[in-house]
């Protein structure tokens, strides 16, 4: 049988993508990547799949359903759709025009189906049939990931901008034990409730395994790691540091949690080789981060964890989130002036979008904050989807909010309040453009000159 996944052009291999790929090919069936910017009429002409699949993040459900509709017109084949918006917003199968959705882990779950594809009573999946949505629970969490077939990167070398790309990306383990209200963890825990541990790690042998085969295979000159919290257990990072300081010693990136960065953890990453690492500040307003975020970390904790790595000469991104719910302009602003104080090498801001599914996208919902049905989610950038009274500050903020961290007199003069009371619609491709000259220049700090 034949597979193919589309998906949009990407600069960051599709990780999970990858992963089914490799336990389709596993079982001796075939499989490709056909990207949105290909002609993918001429690619089902010539491919001829019996499956066509899709990983589908909150945002993308309209654009690929559209794409689906519109292929299955003049060809046969049985689609399916997976990632984040299927797994925790199933009922999209409903109205959109796929026959069926693969929610939560999906390797086991596609090898499953290929024994029988005709089945309806398959685990993690829900069909159309005939009028009707059949429904399957989730089966329990792999345990020991060590097991799983690394991700196959044939199917994105093949575009040669990922080949030899600089910048290779990889997983060192499944799952969050934190339960931040923004993030979609509390439904996980819910969808997988008594099926297996939520956070599971590769060994690092296995891992590094993974990493020399990619480094020995194609131009790489950085590893980054994208695991919600790289630093979980002190243990495993400490036996990672040692060996991928002989093994691979190359500059890595990875995301780490202020209130965990520890000094001893941050001297092995130093010490393995750490470029540079992503470090979740959210906002400038403790009060804020507990009562709206569920998120313990203090903005002491913050400013200490960032000294740390500046003193281990590891460099740093914030990352922020503006415009959230329940909040005001004046704590995006306290946002802003911890960021000012933190001097990251560069702030990261984001806008608020109301997830599907999550602790705080659902008390949007409740409490009329946003009133939309998640078509209009737009990948943090733009605007904000939410009924506020600030959404242009926000959205013109955003734009700005790296430069005045840098240039703090540009907030303190009270020249970048005036600017964000600008129009939105006359500011946004002035402001856009000038915020990506920054973000670019930032990038070649961070990463090297290599983004």
């Amino acid at each position: 049988m034949k597979f193919l996944f589309i998906n949009k052009p990407f600069k960051l291999e599709p990780l999970g993508i990858m992963y089914i790929v490799s336990a389709i090919k596993q079982k001796g069936h075939k499989a490709d990547l056909v990207l949105t910017s290909e002609n993918l009429e001429e690619k089902i002409q010539n491919y001829s799949p019996d499956f066509v699949l899709y990983s589908i993040m909150t945002g993308d459900q309209d654009f690929y359903s559209n794409i689906n509709k519109k292929l299955e017109q003049n060809n046969d084949f049985f689609s399916i759709a997976g990632g984040p918006h299927p797994t925790f917003f199933p009922e999209m199968l409903e109205k959109s025009s796929f026959d069926a959705i693969c929610r939560g882990e999906g390797e086991r779950a596609i090898q499953q189906f290929l024994e029988n594809p005709k089945s309806k009573n398959l685990k993690n999946f829900w069909f159309k049939d005939n009028g009707r949505i059949i429904k399957n629970q989730v089966q329990p969490l792999i345990e020991n990931i060590d097991f799983l077939l690394f991700p196959n990167r044939d199917i994105v070398f093949k575009y040669q901008n990922i080949k030899e790309g600089p910048i290779k990306h990889f997983i060192a383990s499944r799952g969050c034990p934190f339960d931040c209200n923004y993030c979609f963890n509390k439904s996980f825990s819910e969808l997988y409730k008594g099926k297996g541990k939520r956070v599971r790690f590769r060994s690092v042998n296995n891992l590094l395994e993974e990493v020399k085969k990619v480094v020995n295979s194609s131009p790489t000159r950085m590893i980054y790691f994208q695991d919600d919290t790289f630093i979980i257990k002190p243990d495993w990072v400490k036996e990672f540091s040692e060996k991928y300081k002989e093994k691979i010693n190359l500059p890595f990136h990875c995301h780490i949690r202020a209130n965990l960065a520890k000094e001893e953890i941050v001297k092995n990453l130093s010490f393995a080789g750490c470029q540079g690492v992503n470090i979740g500040a959210e906002s400038g307003n403790d009060r804020v981060k507990k009562e709206v975020l569920n998120r313990n970390v203090s903005n002491e904790q913050i400013y200490d964890a960032l000294s740390l790595l500046k003193k281990y000469n590891i460099k740093t991104m914030t990352h922020n989130i503006l415009g959230l719910p329940f909040t005001s302009l004046e704590n995006d602003f306290e946002t802003l002036e911890l960021n000012i104080k933190c001097q990251p090498d560069y702030a990261w801001a984001s806008i608020f979008q109301p997830y599907p599914k999550t602790e705080l996208g659902e008390r949007c919902l409740k409490e009329g904050v946003y009133t939309g049905d998640f078509s209009d989610i737009n990948h943090f950038f733009d605007t904000s989807p939410l009924n506020i009274s600030h959404k242009n500050e926000v959205a013109n903020l955003q734009k700005l909010f790296a430069i005045a961290v840098k240039h703090p007199g540009l907030y303190y003069s009270g020249l970048l309040k005036k600017l964000i009371e600008l129009p939105y619609e006359t500011t946004r491709e002035k402001l856009t453009e000038f915020y990506k000259n920054f973000r670019d220049k930032a990038n070649k700090i961070l990463y090297n000159g290599l983004l």
